[in-house]
């Protein structure tokens, strides 16, 4: 029970142990919108790119992802055991919301470029609300450019900032709103994970009955581990209620358990029995402790 119970609070500190919403770190634009900063989270620097009409925002921590498993110093230039280790390991143990962008063109930029998925630091792929698009921030040692302009895999029509060392592909521009700007959004970031997805608005599929469920503006899903954690934004009275709901869906009652709800933050941490499954859960089916009336 003590062991239960120490993991339960872990997840409720959230993956990365921070107790409040983070606000983006960065100093304002000439027309205040946050702007990127190195010394931000992923989830965080990942809304500094992401347009303001974007539905959906998933997050991997490939250096997370890596120290999981004591892999830390695993990259493209390690031996091919090593980094199939990583592989293997990863797509069977480790939550992957973003899907590996670059996982899919990794021997040929392994092969010709010199540089490939193991030098990824984290990667955010948004969807919705026009182009879909994603931000990818790599070693660096790694210069993407050859493989951008010859149209690699989705490297094809990126762009690449040498000073930040990202990748970027139908991102906002500097002067437009983006989710950074939206206090719902960045309430809900959380801090330091494996990988966060994050919806703007409620989950679809709400309680035939009518409810008191209070309004979802946004919500996020973030994981570490064996360990998730729900948030819906601060001073919630219906968390209770939400987890109800959640046993109601057989998928979710199978793979989140021992749920415990803290109103104060708006948040429910869970065990999850498989994080690559509830991974694919929360990204292709509505999550039910999210929905709305």
């Amino acid at each position: 029970m003590c062991v239960l119970a120490v993991g339960l609070a872990l997840a409720l500190a959230g993956c990365g142990d921070d107790s409040e919403p983070k606000r983006p770190e960065a100093a304002a634009s000439e027309d205040t919108y946050p702007v990127y900063a190195a010394t931000m989270d992923p989830v965080e620097a990942a809304m500094t790119f992401v347009p303001a009409g974007a539905k959906t925002l998933a997050v991997t921590d490939y250096d997370e992802v890596k120290s999981l498993f004591g892999l830390d110093d695993i990259t493209s230039r390690s031996s091919p055991a090593d980094q199939s280790e990583l592989w293997n390991r990863a797509d069977k143990e480790a939550a992957q919301v973003s899907g590996g962008l670059l996982r899919g063109v990794d021997q040929r930029l392994r092969d010709t470029y010199k540089w490939g998925a193991a030098d990824v630091i984290w990667e955010a792929r948004f969807t919705g609300g026009g182009k879909d698009g994603y931000v990818i921030k790599v070693a660096d040692r790694v210069k993407p450019g050859p493989a951008i302009k010859a149209g690699v895999g989705l490297l094809k029509g990126a762009k690449f900032d040498p000073k930040t060392h990202l990748i970027t592909k139908n991102t906002a521009t500097p002067d437009v709103e983006t989710w950074a700007a939206q206090e719902e959004l960045v309430a809900v970031a959380g801090g330091p994970a494996t990988s966060t997805y994050v919806v703007k608005g409620c989950a679809e599929g709400g309680p035939k009955e009518k409810t008191r469920l209070a309004p979802v503006a946004a919500y996020s899903v973030e994981f570490g581990g064996g360990l998730a954690t729900l948030r819906l934004g601060e001073d919630r009275d219906d968390l209770f209620y939400r987890l109800k709901l959640g046993d109601q869906v057989a998928a979710y009652k199978k793979v989140f358990t021992n749920g415990v709800a803290d109103p104060a933050t708006g948040r429910i941490g869970f065990r999850v029995k498989s994080p690559v499954t509830a991974a694919t859960l929360v990204t292709s089916q509505p999550v039910p402790f999210a929905v709305c009336d």
